[in-house]
């Protein structure tokens, strides 16, 4: 179900970069006309879960263990669907330029700004089933093949996003990305960001932990069950890999560019919803902030290396801990 969304979002980011490209009235009034169409029918399915509309059953979904919270679920696809539809307005994203550094009259740019809301519904519906409780209870060991296919996933998103096969040649993309050979003197600013991300992520954690020792104990018990299965140096090596990889070309790469560092560094947050709302996503925000700043100063490829870096290392010293036990 997954590949299928993210294959159709591919399709539209891909049709949006063909009118960006090739502008086309008549392609633009169809490209509107099928972003309101689904934005109405992510409305229609809210709607129908709320139970304002048949034919959903919520006790169905509710027995299934789809959504144990339906009619939650509904307000916030219901919310999803009018997001769509304000981003459609050429007059809203004018207004909303004011702010982010972002091309009001670009198809490509209408679509991520669509996106965003349907990234951050998909958090908030995860969220509303229980909060971290629920997500504790529901949550699944993820494997390496899981996460490499989540962020192959970003990756194309990345790629296609700015242009790929369309607007822009492998050199162009590059730079659009931000991707070139980092410095020597880069990679050693890069290894002072990751002693201070992890004394940042250690300092939260102790001040959490002192504050609020069950909240920190199960979400600690949550990421031990989703992260469970990586018990071996060479899994987290490829674990830190593909999320520095994917996440970076994604947030700092494709998306900063367009909406600037701090509701870039707030999405990517958001994207960590296995989090829930602890201040360990305080952390993620944080780490999002420190990334996007280093993404303005040296480059992606830098922030690359800093994630991976980061990332392995909490890596390591979670087998350490383990095999203490």
């Amino acid at each position: 179900m997954l590949i299928l969304l993210i294959a159709g979002a591919i399709g539209l980011i891909f049709l949006a970069n063909v009118l960006a490209a090739y502008p086309s009235p008549g392609g633009q009034r169809l490209f509107n006309v099928m972003l309101i169409s689904l934005n109405l029918t992510v409305a229609a399915v809210g709607l129908a879960l709320i139970g304002w509309l048949p034919p959903l059953n919520p006790d169905i979904l509710r027995e299934s263990g789809l959504l144990t919270e339906p009619a939650r679920s509904g307000w916030v696809l219901l919310g999803l669907g009018a997001w769509g539809v304000a981003m459609g307005q050429t007059a809203v994203r004018h207004t909303l330029a004011h702010w982010l550094p972002l091309n009001p009259t670009s198809p490509v740019h209408t679509l991520a700004l669509m996106f965003s809301g349907y990234l951050v519904g998909s958090t908030a519906i995860t969220l509303v089933q229980g909060g971290l409780e629920g997500l504790a209870e529901t949550a699944v060991n993820l494997s390496v093949a899981d996460v490499v296919i989540q962020q192959l996933m970003f990756v194309l998103l990345a790629l296609f996003g700015v242009g790929l096969l369309v607007r822009r040649s492998s050199n162009a993309l590059n730079q659009r990305l931000g991707l070139e050979r980092p410095t020597r003197q880069q990679l050693a600013t890069g290894l002072r960001w990751v002693g201070l991300l992890l004394l940042l992520q250690w300092g939260i954690g102790a001040l959490w932990l002192l504050l609020n020792p069950n909240q920190a104990e199960l979400l600690s018990n949550l990421s031990g069950e989703l992260f469970g299965e990586f018990d071996t140096v060479w899994e987290w090596f490829v674990l830190a890999l593909v999320s520095g990889l994917g996440e970076e070309l994604l947030f700092r790469g494709a998306i900063q560019p367009v909406f600037g560092l701090v509701p870039t560094a707030l999405l990517f947050a958001v994207a960590h919803v296995q989090y829930g709302i602890t201040p360990a996503t305080l952390t993620i925000f944080l780490i999002g902030l420190a990334l996007g700043h280093l993404r303005r100063t040296t480059n992606t490829s830098t922030t690359i290396f800093v994630h991976f870096s980061y990332n392995f290392l909490l890596g390591l010293l979670s087998l350490v801990a383990l095999n203490m036990v």
